[in-house]
């Protein structure tokens, strides 16, 4: 069963906005909602000259878990380096899940040091954040699953810790990645995959056969196939114009290029500067920019037949309830009895 989620995204709209959006994500049948877990934007400002945004996302999630009703709500991803110990985001997990019981999902990835440089905290290079992604997620298990829990780690401690509030068994996690290491922790470690701006081919013939590495690593009697598997896709729809979905995209360049997800850099500016230098044809091969549901359930059809079950849509339409009711229209019904299996 193909399931699908809206990506709210505290960068590029307010926390109210987002609240909004959720709401419409909720009326009209997705099944999940992410939220990016940033300290710093991809960007400084909108075209339009308007500040970009930057709400924290446990701050949010609460209102809204508590504004939906069906909706099962995480982060997109998080960062668990610097700046979180891996107990307090266990804490805030097992709270919410109290709250909400079975709507709240952890994503984890390695981590850009948009989250850490701004706290005066450097980013390590990416085998420490690696292996730090993979401690986390072990002490957050521990910490669901055992009682006044002890934990000599490489990079974080704990000292009976106990969690007296929350379930027994963590929520689902997910791993996200675009390279084969973390694929591979997915498959060992997580409860689903994540990866965004990837070929099919590509995900085909390295990810997700890393990704069934680490379920043959793990001691979990599984297959890939036991895993969720989701793709996040940028996409803007306009029915008239196609300058008009293109054009709050335009600030998201930046994200183009590799160099701000492997170096320090931290300041949404200099993001911006570069990317305003690429060219705008690059966002219309990266993304899904369009007048046409055609081109929606297209792109949609592309990665199911990849192997992907759960398709996230980041919207950056002029638009959202019109967005929204070309989803209900016509994509979902196309999707109602489809299975992705590898």
């Amino acid at each position: 069963m193909v399931r699908f989620g809206w990506f709210a995204s505290l960068e590029e709209f307010t926390p109210d906005e987002c609240l909004q959006q959720v709401e419409l994500a909720d009326e009209y049948g997705f099944d999940t909602a992410w939220v990016n877990d940033h300290f710093h934007p991809w960007f400084d400002h909108k075209q339009d000259g308007s500040s970009a945004n930057g709400g924290n996302c446990w701050a949010w999630l609460p209102a809204a878990l508590d504004r939906t009703d069906n909706l099962a709500i995480g982060t997109g991803v998080t960062g668990i380096i610097h700046r979180y110990h891996p107990g307090n985001v266990a804490h805030q997990l097992a709270t919410l899940e109290e709250m909400y019981p079975d709507r709240v999902f952890l994503g984890v990835g390695s981590g850009e040091a948009l989250n850490e440089s701004p706290l005066g905290l450097p980013m390590p290079g990416f085998g420490e954040s690696a292996k730090r992604t993979a401690e986390a997620i072990r002490m957050i298990r521990a910490l669901f699953e055992n009682d006044f829990v002890s934990y000599d780690g490489n990079f974080w401690s704990l000292d009976e810790a106990n969690l007296y509030t929350g379930p027994d068994e963590a929520p689902p996690i997910y791993i996200a990645s675009n390279g084969s290491t973390l694929a591979r922790m997915a498959g060992d470690l997580g409860d689903g995959y994540v990866t965004v701006f990837e070929h099919p081919d590509r995900v085909q013939n390295e990810l997700f056969p890393a990704v069934e590495a680490g379920v043959e690593k793990s001691d979990r009697n599984e297959s890939i196939n036991d895993l969720d598997r989701s793709i996040h896709l940028h996409v803007s729809y306009d029915p008239d114009s196609e300058e008009a979905a293109l054009e709050p995209c335009l600030p998201w360049r930046g994200t183009m290029l590799d160099i701000f997800f492997e170096a320090d850099i931290a300041d949404p500016r200099t993001v911006q500067r570069h990317g305003d230098k690429v060219d705008p044809n690059v966002l219309r091969e990266e993304m899904t920019i369009t007048t046409d549901p055609q081109d929606i359930v297209d792109v949609t059809q592309k990665y199911v037949d990849a192997g992907f079950n759960h398709i996230v849509y980041q919207s950056h339409s002029p638009d959202q309830e019109a967005f929204c009711q070309v989803l209900e229209e016509e994509v979902f019904p196309r999707f109602e009895d489809g299975d992705a299996e590898l």
